[in-house]
């Protein structure tokens, strides 16, 4: 038997492949949190989703991965309050999987302040490839379909109690902590810490740059196989529209209407 088709056995085993999984999901956060430290450190703002975070650790004593956690606990508990008895008890896995994201994120920060940026041009070169982190970083996430994390889990609660398509949410929602970031700095520092053009540039170009990583690893399930494989991502919390299950039926009845 081939390696490739030894590792296909082996990785489809329940035990073997919720391991690999979680190997892969932790490696996407630590992407992730390197990234946020790195943005934090150039100084021209980090992603939307970490800069309230970030704001705040400029303006208090308490670090950025400290902030993180007690954000994130917040959007967990949001997403209790809009989905009540439809929030789904495994979730509450997201408030664990965000403090080791968290500490990371601590661990990462007396690095990244080390190096050094001299001139405008090396931090604009440090923030763009923490994008490209975050994107990578989120990609080896998706990829893992381990957990929904908050940021994403209470939009998509929000979606599916007002109806609204998940990603106009997502944009209003990256635009809210955006500006609420912005709106902190400027009155409690008086000047835009953590929110800059940076922020601006990770809300536009993660997403472009994630694309680019699934065009550049099109196999990468051969690898982390998930068919037949149990998920708890953002497909236990349904956006809004017909259930997975009205879905394949009507699309089942095409087909053999078709015939």
């Amino acid at each position: 038997m081939r390696l490739a088709a030894r590792w296909h056995v082996f990785s489809n085993k329940p035990v073997p492949n919720m391991i690999l999984r979680l190997v892969v999901m932790f490696i996407g956060l630590a992407f992730v949190a390197a990234s946020v430290a790195l943005t934090r450190a150039s100084g021209l703002g980090t992603s939307p989703i970490s800069c309230i975070p970030a704001v705040l650790s400029f303006a208090t004593v308490w670090s950025i991965g400290v902030w993180t956690f007690l954000f994130n606990v917040l959007l967990v508990l949001i997403q209790v309050a809009i989905l009540r008895r439809n929030f789904q008890p495994i979730q509450w896995l997201q408030v664990a999987f965000v403090f080791v994201f968290s500490a990371m994120i601590d661990f990462f920060v007396p690095f990244c302040d080390t190096i050094p940026m001299p001139n405008y041009g090396f931090e604009f070169f440090y923030m763009a490839l923490g994008c490209f982190m975050t994107a990578f970083g989120i990609f080896l996430q998706v990829k893992a379909s381990i957990l929904t994390l908050p940021g994403e889990g209470v939009v998509l609660a929000i979606a599916n109690a007002s109806k609204i398509p998940f990603p106009k949410l997502k944009v209003a929602f990256d635009t809210s902590q955006t500006i609420i970031g912005a709106v902190i700095s400027l009155v409690v520092m008086s000047g835009l810490y953590g929110v800059r053009e940076g922020t601006i540039i990770s809300a536009l170009f993660v997403g472009i740059i994630i694309g680019l990583f699934n065009k550049l690893f099109p196999n990468f399930e051969k690898i982390v196989p998930l068919e037949g494989h149990k998920t708890l991502t953002a497909a236990t919390l349904e956006a809004p529209g017909k259930p997975v299950k009205e879905l394949a039926a009507e699309a089942r009845a095409k087909h053999e209407d078709s015939e």
